[in-house]
């Protein structure tokens, strides 16, 4: 807890995005990928793979374009500057470390953008990945705000409007399902897309996201994970 508060405190940060609970969300995020790290592996391992499936299958590699870039941990980074002219990193904010990984790559942008309102920027491109993002946009708004389901499946539905907009192949990766399990026993089951169906997947797998006792001390979290590439 010490480090992640100095963390907290020395890390520059735009003041609203700090406001709203934005840095203290991307260190837990850190912390937790470090508690957890062994548990995670296989889903950012499927993660990548997926999106080294979509820009392997590309006839044109001039440009990609990670939404939702985060601490890097399930973006192929290196693999996708050497395929790629110009490769975009985009979210809300770019950790230090995310910054000086970025730099090693002549070919690698970062940009610090909103993705939950407004046009993709960027749209040029011959790749354009949403990389475990999309749940993730309503998440703070609607606690600042204090809104309803409603608000939450708006911003989601929004962003996979403007995914099917661009003319660029998609690479969707995204949980569609929450798991609480006791052991091999499913004991809750919750919609993180409030009804929002994204088909027939592509890919499918699990992320043992928070294995006890990192929320509870006998029970596990789950994600069921998608990826749709088109």
């Amino acid at each position: 807890m010490l480090a992640e508060w100095l963390t907290y405190l020395t890390t520059r940060c735009p003041k609203h995005l700090r406001e709203m609970g934005y840095l203290r969300e991307i260190i837990g995020t850190r912390s937790r990928y470090g508690r957890c790290r062994k548990a995670w592996e296989p889903h950012l391992r499927e993660t990548r793979n997926a999106i080294l499936a979509a820009a392997e299958s590309l006839a044109s590699r001039k440009k990609v374009v990670v939404l939702g870039s985060g601490l890097l941990y399930d973006v192929p980074l290196a693999e996708l500057a050497e395929l790629f002219e110009d490769v975009v990193l985009i979210d809300i904010f770019h950790m230090p470390a995310v910054r000086r990984t970025g730099a090693k790559y002549t070919n690698v942008r970062l940009l610090a953008h909103d993705l939950t309102g407004g046009d993709l920027p960027e749209n040029d491109a011959d790749l354009v990945v949403s990389a475990n993002l999309l749940t993730q946009l309503p998440f703070i708004p609607r606690r600042f705000a204090d809104e309803s389901e409603g608000f939450a499946q708006a911003i989601m539905a929004h962003h996979l409007e403007q995914l099917s907009s661009v003319r660029a192949t998609t690479c969707l990766i995204s949980e569609v399902e929450h798991l609480v399990c006791a052991g091999n026993q499913v004991i809750e089951r919750i919609d993180p897309l409030y009804g929002i169906s994204l088909g027939e997947p592509d890919r499918e797998w699990f992320w043992d996201i928070a294995p006890h006792p990192e929320l509870h001390r006998q029970y596990d979290t789950r994600y069921r994970v998608i990826a749709k590439i088109g």
